[in-house]
């Protein structure tokens, strides 16, 4: 069976060759600022801020997770001193890793060790278009399986600073994560101006968004799929989840779900559509896999894929949650429970867009999927930064702040720039490359670049 790794780097030797003959192919449609915030929930005026683009390299944006003791997991690979301790054992590690998700960083680590990624604790889930560094533990280790732990290498992702201890790590076990990030300009940002928008953010806080990462880049439709289930029109869910095009999907990709789309139900022929570009269509290939063998089974496909109906069906909740801080127009309270909560009173709360989506009956639709817990969610309404600090270049910005656990850098960074990151590439970006831990004087990405091959 094909590892991750091995279907990503299979699938850029055919992008290349596609892009030789049909480089049109690979060039996403242009949408605004207010395009993409409307397509998930966010209606609020924003004041003109100047135009800049972030993640033109990965590294361009940094997250560091920051554990309950305030301990930050650093980027920087650190050498191991590693006393004894007899097994079996917790072993912990910083997990880097740079355009992977968390998830699927784990599932090649518990590939590679022959145990299923469940063995493996975390305490979040990191970006994908990030450089990112986490603690993740391995419980019950025995020697052999530590000597294979320090083996695993990838293109995309190592482990660094080990060290033994008790217990493991859970989902929400962090304070937060400090950001480091680059954002290139149009033109210089006068730091006095820059100043006086983080002075008006420490003082007021900014509306905690729920960010496009939330709702599935670069198809930002995650809570469609959600809503539809919450609607119980299971089928319409593995339709659109296995054919709808996304907003920011290349032409490529589109085309390939516009073709399966006139196959679906034949289930092997849509899945030998997909199996072109099989890291880009895992999860729709994962479903189509279980749909072979159980043909109509629309509840158990949803089931079989149960990470991604899990991500959907919270999607849609803050899908909810955007519209809601969005449309609230007196002052808001300080936390606000999401919907999917076992008090009726907090469901009141969504009532208005239960009814206009159809989807307050969700208490019988989503029965079958007994994963999804009901329960007294809160979520900060507003989210005040700390530790910023920043330089300018000459035609950018380097910034670094602290965020509670749950919060969206971007979220933070649309109310300082009008900014997008994706393709086209506006004319105006500056394409140098920049170390912008070192710029800030809080480290360096030198030693990364040379262990993760970044940008050769």
């Amino acid at each position: 069976m094909q590892s991750l790794s091995e279907a990503w780097q299979k699938e850029r030797e055919v992008f290349e060759n596609y892009k030789k003959t049909n480089p049109e192919l690979f060039t996403a449609a242009s949408l605004s600022e207010k395009e993409i915030l409307s397509q998930i929930g966010i209606d609020i005026f924003l004041l003109q801020r100047p135009q800049g683009y972030v993640r033109l390299y990965l590294q361009d944006f940094i997250v560091e997770e920051i554990l309950e003791n305030g301990e930050i997991s650093e980027v920087e690979p650190r050498e191991n001193t590693i006393p004894p301790l007899f097994p079996p054992f917790t072993l912990y590690a910083n997990l880097i890793k740079i355009g992977i998700s968390t998830s699927e960083a784990l599932n090649s680590i518990a590939e590679i060790l022959k145990i299923t990624s469940n063995k493996i604790g975390y305490a979040g889930l990191k970006d994908i278009k990030a450089l990112t560094s986490q603690t993740v533990a391995f419980s019950n280790i025995d020697l052999e399986t530590f000597e294979k732990i320090k083996k695993i290498s990838s293109p995309k992702f190592f482990l660094t600073d080990f060290s033994f201890g008790k217990g493991s790590l859970g989902p929400g076990e962090l304070f937060g994560n400090r950001f480091t990030v680059l954002v290139r300009t149009k033109e210089k940002i006068a730091p006095i101006n820059l100043s006086k928008s983080l002075e008006r953010l420490n003082k007021n806080g900014f509306l905690n968004f729920y960010q496009i990462q939330r709702f599935g880049t670069p198809r930002y439709l995650s809570h469609f799929f959600g809503r539809l289930i919450l609607e119980g029109k299971y089928k319409e869910a593995v339709l659109a989840f296995l054919t709808s095009p996304g907003l920011k999907e290349i032409p490529l990709i589109k085309k390939k779900r516009g073709e399966a789309k006139g196959f679906f139900g034949e289930w092997g022929k849509m899945e030998k559509i997909f199996e072109e570009f099989s890291y880009t269509f895992r999860n729709e290939l994962k479903l189509l896999s279980y749909l072979e063998e159980n043909p109509k089974n629309f509840i158990g496909a949803l089931k079989f894929l149960k990470e991604q109906t899990t991500l959907w069906i919270y999607a849609y909740t803050s899908y909810l949650f955007n519209l809601l801080i969005s449309s609230e127009k007196s002052e808001l309270p300080e936390e606000i429970p999401l919907c999917l909560s076992e008090d009726p009173d907090d469901r009141k709360i969504y009532e208005f867009w239960f009814q206009k989506d159809g989807t307050g009956d969700f208490l019988r639709t989503l029965q079958p999927f007994r994963f999804i817990k009901f329960k007294r969610r809160f979520i900060k309404t507003k989210i005040f930064p700390q530790k910023i600090s920043f330089k300018t270049l000459p035609k950018g910005v380097a910034l670094s702040f602290i965020l509670e656990k749950g919060v969206y850098a971007t979220t933070f960074l649309m109310n300082l720039f009008d900014f997008k990151e994706s393709l086209p590439l506006p004319e105006w970006v500056d394409t140098q490359e920049y170390d912008i831990k070192n710029i800030l004087g809080i480290g360096s990405i030198e030693k990364i670049k040379e262990i993760l091959k970044i940008n050769s």
